[in-house]
């Protein structure tokens, strides 16, 4: 076996061969220096505009790729020694009909036409900054890495819109302290300048970008023309002050509580930023979507704090850094239940460690290589006891002082490709946790074939063991251009490595290999304006011992009508027996999963329309225990005039005769047969006052419920026989949250917040019945109700140090 896939993955890159494309001639627009900057009022009826070099004749990405734009474009660039000023024309015979709907800042969806530039300062065809202003005004404004955008990373920078006869314009100020640029006279910089007209949902480049070819930023145009321009100080603090009020329904009590603290960031030279917070504050972050989650796997939550989700492109490498464990829950949480005593009782027992401060230092040279070394610590979580007899208490220590590391280096290469290193280390008392990872992209001269990679390996160290190693990599060889692509992936992951000090790993202890066979469309055809089918045949086996685990064979279709709507379609078969080792919780034992099929269908509505409904459903059968699935979702959408905006989203998912584990005990593993219902209903409304000032509120409540119909000792075949006894197993679980935020950005980077956050979390050892049944339950719940209000201020050195000399 093993070696006919090494024959198969030496011969893969041969096996599909097409014609190449031609390399297109990259475009190129000079800017010119000004000694008077543009008033940037989105107008460009200043005279500095005149006689500038236009950039035009644009051409759609989307809905026709390569067909030209439907109207004409002309954008202009201009510089000075302080910042890039771009204005631009969107020429449009129906001014009445530009979309202008608001939307809050980073708003990627917006209903609006857009205006965006990309700009790649190092021209390797990887890194960007990307600048968006929308005919309504809204800023939005992203990092691109490897043709991946972070919308979470954030400048400050100048944008103004105006409407006129003629369509819409626009103007930008880009301070070169917003970006990274090399320190030389002479400034090559990559540039894409983007245009979307909305109400055809149309999106069109100056740069011909071929969806047919891997990546965007390689197929870039060129700006030149910027010379003599110094990277300059780049130094900058944003303090803040919060406070919070919170009323839990267990306590007589309201507390009061106020923070402080500091965001600042510093240029060190032209391409490397310091990045640091002290005594940060995560108390308005969005909750969590919690779930019921009976799985032998943790459930892994979206990182929400601004810190850790900005400007971590460089510390996603590899693979192995998961922010949320930094303040997680104490790693010995549970350890003081095991530890009390006779009459003893917890009086405090902290669920999450409080970070003392986190930095980053970030970059890239010249030379193409990126840098980043990242640091946070948390306090040590200490727990109290109290003897109800004699009133003594003691503390119980859950997690010692932590401190959390990662390295960084990331290499880009020629042909699109690049390869990183990265380190995490974890150290907190006698407890070392080291993962060493390097992840890779190797692409052909003409972007046509390539190889993918990642591989680790994990060291502990504790009180108990030295040395305890483990690996994990994964290999794709890939065919990424054209009509035709494929590729052929292995699997391996090692059955003692570990990464989840600081990393996320779903399990480990396996080997598979995956088979993609894709056909795309990207013109139009018939009704379609695109049609992607894909094949996917994936084995897996664990990794010690080699145990057959799962075969699954897939088929999924999705289609881009000309109406702007689509759907998405989904078929799966497992067409043998598997055997689930993960969920008897040992891996020496497997449950017999039976043969199944699987299919699912979701429609997309054109989301320009005022009131729109997506939603779609599916099913699942097998072969064993008469069971079944059945799911669900509905999601209809209402926008009024262009500043309020509702969403409701249902999901409901009913599972018929399930198997799952429930305990274990004397060498007996006990599984046991439920119904298990799940509904998720979520309401988002906004109301967008201007493009500085917004409110929005979200409402969640989700709930599930498991209800056992008999229990079962589980054979060494992986199959059941009888448990005569009731374990009384069944499981309701509710959560309930709103969480309300009005923002106003009173200056650039300066915004004033106020928050509502309201939740409720229950479970009971009992299923109840029915949902308006349920719903009295939630209302006798325990409750946490806040209130906050944060007020950040952006402070620049460059505008103080302005202001002195000005009063010199």
């Amino acid at each position: 076996m093993q070696k006919n896939i090494s024959i198969i993955l030496l011969s893969f890159l041969f096996l599909f061969a097409t014609q190449l494309k031609a390399q297109v001639e990259r475009k190129q627009i000079y800017a010119q220096r000004t000694t008077t900057p543009p008033k940037i009022d989105g107008k460009i009826n200043d005279e500095v505009w005149a006689g500038i070099p236009v950039a035009n004749n644009f051409v759609q990405l989307e809905p026709v790729n390569g067909k030209p734009c439907s109207f004409p474009t002309e954008v202009k660039f201009i510089y000075d020694d302080d910042a890039l000023y771009i204005g631009a024309m969107f020429y449009d015979p129906n001014p009445d009909s530009i979309m202008t709907d608001l939307g809050e800042r980073d708003s990627e969806d917006i209903n609006a036409d857009v205006f965006a530039v990309s700009i790649g300062p190092f021209d390797d065809g990887h890194n960007a900054f990307e600048f968006w202003v929308s005919a309504s005004g809204v800023q939005i404004d992203k990092k691109i890495s490897a043709n991946y955008g972070d919308v979470n990373w954030n400048a400050v920078w100048e944008s103004h819109v105006s409407l006129n006869d003629s369509g819409w314009s626009a103007e930008m100020k880009i301070p070169y302290s917003a970006i990274r640029f090399p320190k030389t006279s002479v400034q090559k910089w990559a540039i894409i300048i983007w245009r979307s007209i909305k109400r055809y949902n149309e999106l069109a480049n100056w740069q011909i970008i071929d969806k047919e070819v891997y990546g965007f930023m390689n197929q870039s145009g060129l700006l030149l023309g910027i010379n003599d321009i110094e990277p300059p100080l780049r130094l900058s603090f944003t303090p803040y002050v919060s406070g919070y009020i919170l009323k839990q329904s267990n306590s007589n009590k309201t507390s009061y509580s106020y923070n402080g603290g500091l965001d600042l960031k510093y240029g060190i030279n032209e391409s490397f930023t310091l990045d640091m917070t002290l005594i940060p504050d995560f108390g308005q972050v969005e909750s969590d979507d919690e779930i019921l989650n009976l799985s032998p796997f943790e459930v892994k939550y979206d990182e929400k704090r601004t810190f850790f989700t900005e400007g971590t492109e460089l510390f996603n490498k590899g693979g192995i850094f998961y922010s949320r464990r930094i303040g997680a829950t104490p790693a010995n949480y549970d350890s003081i239940y095991n530890n009390l005593g006779q009459n003893e009782t917890i009086v405090e027992n902290p669920t999450e460690t409080q970070m003392i401060n986190a930095t980053k230092i970030s970059g890239r040279t010249n030379k193409g290589l990126g840098i980043g070394v990242f640091n946070a610590m948390t306090k040590e979580a200490v727990a109290s006891i109290v003897d109800s007899i004699s009133g003594k208490s003691h503390s119980f220590v859950t997690q010692g002082f932590t401190n959390y590391n990662l390295l960084v280096l990331d290499q880009i290469l020629k042909n699109n490709s690049f390869v990183s290193v990265i380190n995490s280390n974890v150290k907190r008392n006698d407890y070392m946790a080291n993962v060493t990872a390097t992840e890779f992209n190797l692409l052909n001269k003409k972007n046509t074939y390539a190889i993918f990679g990642t591989a680790a390996i994990s060291n502990k160290n504790t009180e108990l063991s030295d040395n305890d190693f483990g690996f994990k990599y994964d290999l794709k060889l890939a065919k990424v251009q054209g009509n035709l692509r494929a590729d052929l992936q292995q699997i391996v992951k090692s059955d003692n490595y570990d990464q989840n000090d600081l990393g996320y790993l779903r399990h480990n202890n396996e080997l598979s290999y995956k088979f993609n066979l894709e056909y795309n469309f990207y013109k139009p055809i018939w009704k379609f304006l695109s049609w992607s089918n894909k094949l996917n045949i994936r084995h897996t086996s664990l990794f010690a011992p080699r145990s057959f685990s799962e075969i699954e064979i897939e088929l999924s279709t999705h289609i881009n009508f000309r109406n702007n709507t689509g759907i998405r379609s989904h078929a799966s078969i497992k067409p043998i027996d598997n055997h689930d080792y993960f969920e008897t919780r040992t891996l020496t034992n497997y449950v017999v999963v039976p043969k199944s099929f699987h299919l699912c269908t979701f429609y997309s509505p054109n989301r320009i329309k005022k009131f729109t409904i997506g939603g779609g459903g599916a099913f699942w059968v097998s072969d064993y225990y008469n069971q079944s699935t059945f799911y669900f979702q509905l999601s209809p959408s209402l926008r009024i005039g262009d500043k309020f905006y509702i969403n409701y989203r249902l999901h409901h998912t009913t599972k018929n005769n399930t198997v799952g584990y429930v305990g274990a005990s004397n060498d007996t593993i006990n599984f046991g047969m439920r119904d298990l219902k799940e509904i998720s209903q979520t309401i988002d409304f906004k109301y967008i006052f201007n493009n500085v000032s917004s409110l929005s509120f979200r409402m969640r409540h989700y709930w599930s419920k498991a209800k056992y119909s008999k229990y079962m000792y589980l054979q060494d075949d992986g199959y059941f026989e009888p448990n005569p006894n009731n374990l009384n197993m069944d499981v309701n679980f509710n959560a309930f949250n709103i969480d309300m935020y009005y923002s106003y950005y009173f200056a650039p980077g300066s915004e004033v917040s106020i928050a509502w956050k309201y939740a409720i979390y229950d479970s009971k050892n009992e299923a109840i019945a029915q949902y308006i049944d349920n719903i009295q339950n939630i209302i006798n719940s325990p409750y946490s109700n806040s209130i906050s209000i944060r007020v950040l201020y952006y402070i620049d050195y460059n505008n103080i140090r302005k202001v002195l000399k000005n009063k010199q």
